[in-house]
């Protein structure tokens, strides 16, 4: 399966008449978070693609409040309330504490960065951990039907000390390293972390399991 990861900034190539050229051959399109609706929903709708999503620290989600339709002006963005977000704003599916099944994919997700001002999408370590909790029946039941927990976990935030800073706001979550360690996906895509040397090493392989910064975008076949 092919796969357009996107996450932290708006691509003005793909925001633009070359998304096909780009990116017209995924298969499905996934928001590892920090990005405006109107980006997401622009692609969601140049492609023609499914598009599933986790919400970063700085997504906000603010009662009648109107998206802004001027392109990269996300300081200025606001996404409407969650029981909205999914029919009204984009029709992504959002995959916090949730799995779906895409395809052949068995594909979850876990929102939102380490806690630093106490904002919204904000976790304490203990707080990540329950959340991991809210998913292993399904990964249980993932196991015993398909013999495998989950294919690719989707987070904003990286695993701690990988591809993570030494800033408290950007440090990785330890409980993503046991969570590899015991459900072993082939996949984690993560953003939050934002790339401006372009020699750094996007994909980390840890346990058999390759961590994959996608900040601004990128274009993976995954197989099972």
């Amino acid at each position: 399966m092919r796969v357009l990861a996107v996450s932290d900034v708006v691509n003005p190539n793909l925001y633009s008449a070359q998304v096909k050229d780009m990116a017209g051959n995924v298969d499905v399109i996934i928001s590892c978070g920090d990005l405006p609706v109107y980006y997401l929903d622009f692609l969601a709708s140049s492609l023609l693609k499914p598009l599933y999503f986790v919400c970063g620290n700085h997504d906000h989600y603010e009662e009648q409040e109107e998206y802004c339709t001027e392109p990269l002006k996300f300081e200025n963005f606001v996404l409407k309330t969650r029981a909205q977000k999914m029919d009204v704003c984009f029709g992504g599916t959002d995959l916090d504490e949730r799995i779906e099944k895409v395809g052949h994919l068995l594909i979850g997700g876990l929102e939102g960065s380490v806690v630093y001002n106490w904002g919204e999408h904000q976790y304490t370590e203990n707080q990540m951990r329950r959340k991991i909790l809210k998913m292993m029946p399904a990964m249980y039941l993932n196991s015993l039907f398909s013999g495998r927990y989950l294919d690719v976990l989707i987070t904003h935030a990286p695993p701690f000390g990988i591809h993570d800073k030494k800033d408290i706001a950007h440090r990785g979550f330890k409980a993503l390293l046991n969570f590899i360690k015991r459900y072993h996906p082939k996949y984690l895509l993560h953003g939050h972390t934002h790339i401006y040397d372009i020699s750094e090493k996007r994909i980390f392989e840890y346990e058999g399991t390759k961590v994959v910064n996608c900040y601004d975008f990128v274009i993976l076949d995954i197989k099972v």
